[in-house]
């Protein structure tokens, strides 16, 4: 296998007051740090990655009855948080790959059934976005998986911001989600854009901002902006959080494709799975 976002402010302070109150400072917090973290783990080698994202989410998890306000979806929000991460670098190697997408689908029912059983003002935005990270990492591959669940992915990270419109994190992932969406679906390069532009504004954290440069820069030098496109490459080079992956952006860029389309290669996403991979939505 390849390698592997006046009058009714008030009214939006209120829905992301209650909707944080819902679960832990904790949880929050765990949320936060690994946001920044994360970006760290892209420059170790992959073993050494695995070995503090486990030792983490152990960690993690360990304290989370002590200080949880509702412990079924603040371990839903942790455990996806750590998944998806390890999956990112599991895709890097020869492991049990289906194995691997029959863990992602199983946190992805999970995540689903956690939401249903909630009302509305009773879930955390973190619960919809990385439900919709587990959920887009699932139908990855799968062009039946992705015409069954694209359009859920959208609507989860839409939920997000619904719940929390000044975070950077789910604009940076329905910038993702509106560049490789095909047109037919509504997706485009000038909307992709729009919610990184949304992004850099709303980023605090060094995680948030170096991922809404990256995207910035890169649906800027798919739009042939280059000189924009290498500006903001060059400020995620500056938070100084890892280089190896931006080494590797740099270096795409210089041979004339973007990362979005690197990744795209990367994934497998226009290649046929493999027959022992597929399951019943594939």
């Amino acid at each position: 296998m390849k390698k592997s976002l006046a009058s009714v402010l008030f009214l939006f302070s209120f829905v992301f007051l209650s909707a944080k109150s819902v679960v832990s400072d904790y949880t929050l917090q765990k949320v936060e740090d690994f946001v920044t973290f994360r970006v760290t783990l892209k420059s170790e080698e992959d073993e050494v990655a695995y070995k503090k994202i486990l030792d983490l989410k152990e960690e993690a998890l360990s304290s989370l009855k002590e200080h949880a306000i509702d412990y079924e979806q603040e371990e839903c929000i942790l455990e996806t948080l750590y998944l998806i991460e390890y999956y990112e670098h599991a895709l890097n190697s020869t492991g049990n790959q289906k194995e691997l997408r029959d863990q992602i689908k199983n946190q992805m029912k999970k995540n689903v059934e956690c939401i249903d059983k909630r009302k509305k003002n009773q879930i955390n935005d973190w619960l919809y976005h990385f439900t919709g990270d587990v959920t887009a990492y699932y139908m990855t591959r799968s062009l039946a998986a992705t015409l069954l669940y694209g359009m859920k992915v959208k609507g989860y990270y839409e939920k997000a911001l619904e719940v929390n419109p000044e975070s950077a994190s789910p604009s940076v992932c329905l910038g993702n989600w509106y560049f490789y969406a095909p047109g037919l679906f509504g997706g485009g390069k000038a909307k992709a854009k729009k919610f990184f532009e949304t992004a850099l504004k709303n980023s605090k954290t060094g995680g948030e901002k170096y991922l809404s440069y990256i995207g910035y820069s890169q649906v800027n030098y798919e739009l042939k902006n280059y000189d924009e496109a290498k500006k903001y490459l060059q400020m995620a080079f500056d938070l100084n959080l890892g280089r190896k992956d931006l080494d590797l952006i740099a270096r795409c860029n210089e041979k004339g494709y973007s990362y979005f389309q690197y990744l795209r290669n990367r994934s497998g996403i226009d290649e046929e799975m493999a027959a022992e991979e597929k399951g019943e939505d594939d």
